[in-house]
């Protein structure tokens, strides 16, 4: 499959379900994302995969101001509709984090809360966050890690989904602090700290029900399965969340990798 036909189907997978339903979930990653960049009132800051735009509007209270941009048309569409309910006015538009359309050295901050890192060609991600970001900008992206049960859930959604597209960058790699440092080092200076933003539901049903019914990716995997399959995987996935409850509910770890970055002066 060409890159492009799984950047399509991409932004039609985020979009397959509500995602503002469960965006309050990474509440807490968007927090430090924002204050790690210590962003001022004069910035000009881009959030890249700003999904249903949680962080910009967050980061409004900096005073800088923001740009959302993400593949998925239904995700802008609907971070839109929020700005307006919410009284926010920020600018939220399609864009390939691949091929951004903006000049080099537009911005001073730039993020991506779990975003890029689903985009197929990683070191072209790398390039474009390194050249829209003006010397001394501050970058913050953050990746999914793979250790304890958060690494069991996504080994059972693998068994259920088709392979992975030959030659397309793998979006856990960029939870790997050697790897981070490998596609950005040059351009930034960085530093890492490892962190983790929770999931939480009343019961392991509740849990699954909330990611069947609004998680793009489960939406669509969930599609594509016949129904003894998703009998299945509902099984196995409750079994999982199951062995996470707790007095308060289940609680499934989401831990999660914080790559703060910023800008060197390009070399002549």
């Amino acid at each position: 499959m060409a890159f492009e036909d799984l950047k399509q189907q991409h932004a039609a997978m985020w979009g397959a379900g509500p995602f503002e339903r469960v965006a309050h979930t990474l509440h807490d990653m968007h927090e430090l994302m924002i204050d790690s960049v210590e962003a001022r009132p004069d910035d000009v800051w881009l959030d890249i995969g700003c999904g249903t735009g949680e962080l910009a509007f967050l980061a409004t209270r900096t005073g800088a101001t923001i740009h959302g941009t993400d593949i998925s048309l239904v995700m802008i569409e609907t971070a839109r509709r929020q700005a307006e309910e919410r009284g926010h006015d920020l600018v939220f538009e399609t864009a390939d984090c691949e091929a951004l359309p903006y000049d080099d050295a537009t911005y001073d901050v730039v993020t991506s809360s779990v975003g890029v890192i689903f985009a197929p060609d990683h070191r072209q991600v790398a390039s474009e966050l390194a050249r829209v970001l003006r010397p001394e900008g501050k970058l913050a992206l953050t990746a999914w890690t793979t250790e304890g049960t958060v690494g069991e859930f996504f080994q059972l959604l693998g068994r259920y989904s088709p392979p992975p597209v030959a030659g397309a960058g793998v979006s856990i790699d960029w939870g790997q602090e050697a790897y981070c440092e490998a596609l950005l080092g040059d351009a930034f200076e960085l530093t890492f700290s490892h962190h983790d933003v929770p999931w939480v539901g009343e019961s392991a049903e509740d849990l699954w029900n909330e990611m069947a019914e609004a998680f793009g990716p489960i939406v669509v995997l969930l599609r594509s399965l016949d129904d003894e399959q998703k009998a299945a995987l509902r099984e196995e996935m409750i079994e999982l969340f199951g062995r996470l409850q707790t007095e308060s509910g289940v609680v499934m770890p989401r831990p999660f990798l914080l790559v703060r970055g910023t800008r060197k002066a390009p070399q002549p």
